[in-house]
């Protein structure tokens, strides 16, 4: 055990910076078993290359063997943990092991340790390395190491066939995408002639204009409210939220949104039949079938008390779909969820109900008084490929509502975003570790229990966001409050944003299901990417679909490929430049989007006789 418990280190290893204890904790330094496993698995890998030396092998196993004997295997994890974050832990060499394990695996893989290969017990040891790593890679911070393996690595070799050797995962970039920006999105380079044009004319009723919201996610809601109402009409046009619908997640900080905050007691029927955010619903309660019926009393009791003119709706597709059909009424879908998000309980075990759930896409799409958008890329080609002929422009959420923009008044603080499980408690250790005490930076910690008000968050030097899905609407905040944002580069973000438990970025099938109208392997869209769009559990796919995140299609967000990088980055940031940038980007990006809401206007009510609206002449507001 205690070769593979490394002692107390001295000084810097490998001149990262940071104290005596990141050196021992991440490094292991000092240690003589671990020095001499480290420099043969540097010699063994310095090209890009695994080779599978003899004396590489037999270290690790005699490492294992150690680490078996002394049952450290089940409680390295906590033991590192406890020493990343109360010093009172084991020093267990935890990314040395993650090492050992990869190696031994790869051997195991290919018959080089004097036994057949074994590929399905190679793949025990790589899938005990990621397990080693904490639950959704919380303790995954070994591209702050001098290891020369990363969790990429194993993530790479997940599933290898017994007839291809372990590798390296590639250090180059991923294929090209397949497809660029669709027409009428955000980061669109819509012609000047037809954006001057959507620019100029405006909607005009003859009487306020009455919305009902319907949604789950409060600012993904209020950001098609507040855009619709505040920037896609005529200048001097009323418009009134009437009652807003299903949202029950973070009332307190959004109380406008929420049923409660608009008419305190009375009931939210759709919020009842959807459930809590994060919980599936009861099977009986919410089959298509069941869901179409009360969507259908909601309708009439919607249509029947003072009425309204739009529904404006985020989610569940489902809902959103079934209630403009039991209402009739213009639509602005404006999506931020995979399609099967909530869908219905008897979707894969009842045809019809299947069935019907497909046709609704079709039949919205046909309508000129429904619009519909994402706000995010990665969403968009996921619908794509699922239904036929349904691209949907990307509309990138503004966030106007925040009425903050940066202000630094906090210039010696820095807020560290992470609401992943327990990755905000480590990484918040992990920093300290790497922190001398004349550090001039001190970090603010923002999770999910966490409540700032915007202009609070917009007053630090700048934000660290540490990402949990491919898509946030907390990006989407700051970015455009123009804080500089500092996150982490893509090959670690690869293992944060896709995750088995993630709703945007699943590794696993739960939001995979295509229309029958189309190849049900290739999928519906003509523009064929190399992965499909859903279940990243590759590295490859990850790699390609990570191309179409905003994280990386938005510029001047700095990024990091480990905690010394941060901590050294942080400080000489040009802040004044970089968010004069972002603003810069922020506008032009605005323009198109108010063309697009203006567009989505005139298609709600304009299209449809009897609606008492037209189009104007009115220069935009901004």
């Amino acid at each position: 055990m205690a070769a593979l418990l490394s002692s107390p280190a001295v000084g810097h290893a490998g001149g990262l910076p940071g104290g005596t204890s990141a050196s021992r904790i991440f490094n292991c330094a000092h240690d003589p078993a671990w020095s001499f496993f480290r420099e043969k698995l540097q010699a063994a890998t310095n090209d890009g290359q695994l080779r599978l030396e003899p004396e590489l092998l037999e270290t690790a196993q005699a490492l294992a063997e150690q680490l078996d004997q002394a049952g450290g295997l089940a409680v390295g994890a906590e033991h590192f943990y406890q020493d990343l974050c109360s010093d009172q832990g084991s020093s267990f060499c935890l990314y040395g092991v993650v090492s050992v394990l990869f190696v031994i695996a790869a051997g195991i893989h290919s018959s080089v340790l004097g036994s057949p290969g074994d590929p399905k017990q190679a793949q025990e040891y790589l899938r005990m390395a990621t397990s080693m790593l904490g639950l959704q890679y919380c303790l995954d911070f070994q591209e702050s190491t001098i290891w020369p393996l990363r969790a990429n690595d194993v993530l790479f070799n997940l599933n290898r066939s017994a007839g291809e050797p372990f590798r390296l995962a590639p250090r180059t970039g991923p294929e090209p995408l397949a497809r660029s920006t669709p027409p009428g999105s955000s980061l669109y380079p819509w012609p000047p002639t037809e954006l001057a044009r959507s620019l100029s004319l405006a909607v005009r009723c003859q009487r306020e204009v009455n919305l009902v919201p319907v949604g789950t996610h409060p600012t993904l809601t209020l950001e098609a409210v507040s855009m619709l109402r505040d920037f896609a009409f005529a200048s001097g046009q009323v418009v009134n939220v009437r009652r807003t619908l299903g949202i029950t997640y973070k009332c307190a900080v959004f109380p406008d949104m929420c049923a409660e905050g608009i008419d305190s007691g009375v009931e939210d029927p759709v919020a009842a039949l959807i459930g809590r955010f994060e919980a599936p619903p009861p099977y009986e309660s919410y089959t298509f079938a069941r869901i179409a019926e009360a969507l259908e009393v909601v309708g009439r009791e919607l249509l029947s008390g003072k009425g309204f003119d739009i529904l404006v709706c985020t989610s569940p597709f489902v809902v959103c779909a079934l209630l403009q059909r039991a209402t009739d009424k213009p639509m602005l879908g404006y999506l931020g969820l995979p399609l099967l998000w909530k869908r219905p309980t008897d979707h894969f075990d009842n045809a019809t109900a299947r069935k019907e759930f497909w046709a609704l896409l079709p039949g919205l799409l046909a309508r000129p008084d429904v619009v519909l958008a994402t706000n995010n890329p990665v969403l968009t080609e996921q619908i794509a490929y699922q239904a036929p002929q349904a691209i949907l422009p990307v509309v990138r959420p503004h966030a106007r509502f925040t009425r903050a923009t940066y202000a630094p008044t906090r210039l010696r603080e820095a807020m560290l975003v992470s609401r992943t499980k327990f990755l905000w408690v480590t990484l918040g250790c992990a920093l300290r570790h790497f922190m001398s005490n004349e550090y001039p930076i001190t970090f603010t910690i923002a999770n999910s229990d966490s409540k700032f008000e915007f202009r609070e968050m917009a007053a630090h030097r700048a934000v660290v966001l540490v990402p949990w899905e491919h898509a946030l609407m907390a990006f989407y905040e700051f970015y455009s409050m123009s804080v500089p944002l500092l996150m982490p580069a893509a090959s670690w973000a690869y293992r944060l944003v896709f995750d088995a438990d993630g709703n945007l970025g699943s590794t696993t099938s739960v939001y995979k299901d295509i229309s029958d109208q189309c190849d049900q392997e290739a999928g519906c869209d003509p523009a064929r990417h190399p992965y499909p769009p859903f279940a990243f559990a590759s590295f490859e796919s990850r790699r390609y679909w990570y191309q179409y995140t905003s994280f990386v299609q938005f510029p001047h967000v700095t990024t990091f490929s480990s905690i010394p990088d941060l901590l050294l980055k942080l400080p000489a940031l040009d802040l004044s430049g970089i968010s004069s940038s972002m603003k810069a980007f922020n506008d032009e990006t605005f323009i198109r989007s108010t063309a697009f809401w203006r567009n989505a206007a005139k298609s709600l009510l304009t299209t449809r006789s009897g609606r008492h609206c037209a189009a104007v002449p009115d220069a935009p507001g901004v």
